[in-house]
């Protein structure tokens, strides 16, 4: 089993699975092969198809005719709630790798579980951050540190474009009218599902594509460094409107221990800025996360304490292995030795039972759904 080759289908074709999955999926020639592909746009799907040497008759519109192939697993890589996808290659008995979120609802994460159990398949979410050699490396010196009392987490989120620009995205406006309008039916009975119909339309749109879509990786790192959070004390969304959104929370953990964490959207300068920082009385740890849009940047680690009455500082450059990489040996590693994923479907759902909390804190009283059920 150890020298396999993973014959993958990849249901998503958009931005990230250009910048990072397929580049380095197509990179470990020995230890996958891309079969089949699917995307709602027939033109991405055409030039991606020959870009990657996917045969004509291993693309497809539908990703259901994709699971039904001879594939040995899935990565779904979509935009949105993944739970359809992931639904219809567990049940076609494919193990999957899937983006973050996993989902919109406490709902979909408890299906996925139950047809992952039953088709006896591994499904991984691919939370990059906690493949990282510098995140590991954090992990553990912060096994040596007492009492840490303060966790600070910092994004500061400029705009893509840029970004996106690097690595010549393709992109199509040919997905049929009457798809699209299916899909955002769905997507909206989600939100109604997890936060409730009253809730204003900009504030679903940060639950979906903020609070899911990107702070969903800090609450999971996080978690993979101090475990369970005992409670949310305050969140605050601003600005009012439609500008570029802002987030902060406060976690407790105990009597003795404070997360802040706050992830704004700066868009002009474009300089991406993501620290966990970790201070007890004797030492500090900063774990300073690259660009999830640049490939090969390493992750830093920066240590202080102190050392015979004077003060330290260290800086840790772990390994320039890049994480999308590291995480997709370790999907595989799962496959072929039937180990359990570190990022799992029960991992993934803790972090959306924490992010309804962080959510129905902002407005207690304007929610029903599952984040209004969080908090009683």
């Amino acid at each position: 089993m150890a020298e396999q080759i993973l014959r993958v289908g990849v249901i998503g074709c958009g931005g990230i699975a250009q910048m990072m999955h397929l580049p380095f999926v197509r990179s470990l020639p020995a230890f996958f092969k891309i079969d089949a592909i699917s995307d709602l746009s027939p033109s991405l799907l055409k030039a991606i198809g020959e870009r990657y040497d996917v045969p004509e008759n291993g693309r497809f519109t539908d990703y259901h005719d994709l699971v039904q192939q001879d594939l040995d697993a899935v990565l779904v890589l979509t935009g949105g709630t993944h739970a359809p996808q992931v639904l219809a290659a567990v049940q076609a008995g494919k193990h999957v790798m899937v983006e973050k979120p996993l989902c919109f609802t406490l709902r979909e994460a408890d299906e996925i579980a139950a047809a992952a159990k039953k088709a006896n398949v591994k499904v991984m979410i691919a939370y990059m951050k906690r493949y990282d050699p510098g995140y590991r490396t954090a992990q553990e010196l912060l096994k040596g540190m007492d009492d840490v009392r303060y966790v600070q987490i910092n994004t500061l989120h400029p705009a893509e474009d840029d970004y996106l620009a690097i690595h010549g995205i393709l992109r199509f406006n040919d997905i049929p009218a009457d798809v699209l309008a299916r899909l955002s039916e769905a997507e909206n009975s989600l939100f109604d599902e997890a936060v409730g119909s009253a809730v204003s339309t900009n504030l679903r749109r940060i639950y979906g594509g903020v609070v899911l879509g990107s702070i969903v990786h800090d609450m999971n790192a996080l978690r993979g460094l101090l475990g369970e959070p005992s409670n949310v004390l305050f969140t605050d969304i601003w600005p009012a409107g439609e500008d570029g959104p802002s987030v902060t929370t406060i976690l407790s953990y105990g009597e003795r221990t404070r997360v802040v964490l706050t992830w704004t959207f700066l868009e002009k300068l474009v300089d991406y800025f993501e620290e966990i920082a970790l201070m007890s009385s004797a030492n500090r740890l900063r774990i300073q996360f690259p660009s999830p849009y640049l490939r090969h940047f390493p992750t830093p680690i920066v240590f202080q304490g102190m050392e015979n009455g004077a003060s330290f500082e260290k800086r840790i450059i772990a390994s320039y292995n890049e994480a999308f990489c590291e995480e997709l040996l370790a999907f595989r590693a799962c496959v072929v030795e039937d180990r359990e994923p570190l990022t799992s479907v029960a991992d993934a759902r803790q972090d959306i039972v924490w992010l309804q909390r962080v959510f129905a804190k902002f407005q207690p009283n304007g929610l029903s759904g599952e984040a209004a059920q969080s908090l009683r």
